[in-house]
């Protein structure tokens, strides 16, 4: 289907859609004598749907600027509106998610501009997906619509419960194959592993890419396992880190057997080492 302009000012030159300008080459009927290709800019672009009317003192004017003749009427110019079409809503929705079953239950009705109809992975919340038609050097005019959105997986689902701030491994999550996809762009299980949670997830929940962050190689009160090296011989022990580090920086751990605390310097994630030293 295709969309239907319901531009009023019928009458009027339209603006182009991607500019915030009128240019010298929109006011060519004023000008019938001569041919007008220029990109010059001679004012702002009216807003979606309003009309510019130059006047004859205004062309006149124009006209003195660039050495052109005498106008031969007034012009007007306009944004065109129309109203979104299903098949481009779908169309701007499968350019996200190709490989999902996308159902339109219901869209915005009110009239936008021309342009680049966008909707972000963002803007999907549930049955509700936010989106706008960019317009206008950076311009954008809202737009929203209803939608089923189904896809196929495998998907990693937690296997547990998760605490926030813990450290994920391979093993709290298991793959499920057909989900409601909760996360537009869902994450594999390699891609959570080592990454840190921003907070508490159910057992069975859909995991979600932006519920993750990066997590360092050792974070603030994490378990993690302290080597002692004093020439050959080498003592191992679990200790508690106090802050957060990445591997080649120090960072302050306590033994909780002796509640000693010492600098230690990041090997791997979850691991420490320093020498000898009475810990």
């Amino acid at each position: 289907m295709t969309p239907i302009a319901i531009f009023a000012l019928a009458a009027c030159a339209a603006v182009s859609p991607d500019s915030d300008r009128v240019f010298l080459r929109d006011l060519a009927t004023a000008f019938p004598a001569v041919r007008l290709a220029g990109d010059e800019p001679v004012a702002l672009a009216p807003l979606p749907g309003v009309e510019r009317r130059f006047d004859l003192p205004e062309l006149r004017r124009i006209a003195a600027r660039f050495g052109l003749p005498e106008p031969a009427r007034e012009v007007c110019v306009g944004r065109p509106t129309l109203r979104l079409d299903p098949a481009r809503i779908l169309d701007a929705m499968r350019a996200r998610l190709p490989n999902a079953a996308i159902e339109l239950l219901d869209f915005s009705r009110w009239p936008v501009p021309e342009g680049a109809l966008e909707f972000a992975l963002e803007g999907l919340r549930g049955d509700h997906w936010t989106g706008s038609v960019r317009y206008g050097g950076g311009h954008r005019s809202a737009v929203w619509a209803r939608v089923k959105v189904n896809g196929t997986g495998p998907f990693a689902v937690a296997a547990h419960d998760l605490r926030a701030g813990q450290r994920l491994t391979a093993a709290d999550f298991r793959l499920e194959s057909k989900l409601s996809v909760a996360d537009p762009r869902p994450p594999t299980i390699e891609e959570l592993t080592g990454r840190r949670l921003r907070r508490t997830v159910r057992a069975g929940t859909a995991m979600r890419a932006d519920w993750t962050e990066v997590a360092p190689d050792v974070a603030r009160g994490e378990t993690v396992q302290v080597e002692v090296r004093s020439g050959a011989a080498t003592l191992a022990f679990e200790g508690v880190a106090q802050g957060s580090a990445n591997t080649g920086q120090n960072v302050a751990v306590i033994n909780p057997q002796t509640h000693k605390r010492f600098q230690a310097r990041v090997d791997s994630p979850g691991r420490v080492s320093l020498e000898g030293a009475s810990l």
